[in-house]
């Protein structure tokens, strides 16, 4: 059985939060730092190691605490490794994680269609390779068509349309 896990799992990076290497990893903290010298820092969250080792046993996150990292902006957040121990590296950065079919229209409008196309065939690309474990060769594909292409070669891979659920894209991310 999987338990859910909750608000406190999830800290906003702000000057007195309890951000700790320890539990959120190295990178947390010196964004922790950053927000602290005053610099400009996009609002950012960590995920305590325990809830990212949960979630990859299968522990499902609370919906409305994941759907509060896509409130702000065009909805749409980076994920990047925070290791405790730097050394050991991480998983890569996977950018964008949000990007649906309405975000993408909303784009469309404010930053023109050949970007708003770059943003999504992107992440569509990045989470079919990394996340589906499909093949790279089918997502290798730039240029005009191209997220049209990438998106039926995903449906007809994994029998589904592409996640429309930014939780879920985190969740799998």
């Amino acid at each position: 059985m999987t338990r859910s896990l909750d608000l406190k799992d999830i800290v906003e990076i702000t000057s007195a939060a309890g951000v700790e290497t320890p539990v959120h990893g190295w990178r947390a903290k010196c964004l922790q730092r950053l927000v602290r010298m005053d610099l400009p820092v996009p609002r950012s969250h960590a995920i305590s190691a325990r809830a990212v080792r949960a979630m990859a046993q299968g522990t499902t996150p609370d919906a409305a605490a994941l759907g509060a990292l896509f409130a702000d902006g065009f909805g749409l957040v980076s994920v990047r490794p925070s290791a405790v121990k730097p050394e050991w590296g991480g998983p890569g950065t996977v950018l964008n994680v949000g990007i649906n079919d309405a975000c993408h229209r909303r784009l469309i409008e404010t930053r023109g269609q050949d970007a708003a196309d770059a943003i999504y065939l992107g992440f569509v690309q990045s989470y079919a390779i990394n996340v589906a474990r499909l093949d790279p060769d089918m997502f290798s594909e730039d240029g005009e068509g191209a997220l049209t292409r990438a998106l039926a070669a995903y449906h007809a891979e994994m029998d589904e349309e592409f996640p429309q659920d930014p939780a879920r894209q985190l969740t799998e991310v």
